[in-house]
């Protein structure tokens, strides 16, 4: 049996662009969701303080509650950035044998699973985002944990959309549903 070994060269132009792609923002309710989400923590955060500020009379000076208050503004004016520009780099994109999501703003990434390489897909919906009427998409693949995504702040119907576009792709590829 005669095999003959062919890798050609692909000219770097001939490579399709995932960037030309339109990618769809998550909803913009989702920034509300993490207002109230984050809104949550800090409050959570400030009682604990005050309340170890209250029953330790060696903090009953001036500088270590400046510190603190400082710090937790810090913290606020971070959170709020990180929700205000990050929000606007949050974008996903179905096409016919992947995903696309893309995040960050400090630290971009751009993440490609082709649905063949999904294993489990989770449709998740928490009390905040389900009155928005919101949920999240976590693609879970063999590469490790680490490689996974979850994609916040889609609509509910499309993140059901979407979970039955992949169960259905998979199952043309002989793989069960997910």
């Amino acid at each position: 049996m005669n095999m003959e070994y062919n890798n050609p060269h692909i000219p770097i132009a001939a490579i399709p662009q995932f960037q030309e792609i339109t990618l769809q923002r998550v909803e913009p309710d989702y920034k509300k969701v993490l207002y109230f989400n984050w809104s949550i923590v800090f409050i959570i955060f400030v009682g604990i303080l005050v309340a170890v500020f209250i029953t330790n009379k060696e903090l009953h000076v001036w500088w270590p509650i400046t510190i603190a208050v400082v710090a937790v503004l810090l913290g606020i004016a971070f959170t709020v950035a990180s929700i205000e520009i990050g929000f606007k780099n949050k974008s996903w994109a179905v096409r016919d044998k992947d995903i696309l999501f893309k995040n960050g703003w400090l630290f971009q990434s751009t993440h490609i699973i082709p649905f063949t390489k999904v294993q489990h897909c989770i449709l998740k919906t928490g009390p905040i985002s389900r009155r928005y009427k919101l949920a999240s998409l976590r693609f879970m693949t063999a590469a490790s944990h680490e490689r996974d995504i979850s994609i916040n702040g889609l609509s509910q119907i499309d993140a059901e959309k979407i979970k039955g576009w992949i169960m259905e792709k998979n199952i043309e590829h002989g793989r069960e549903a997910i």
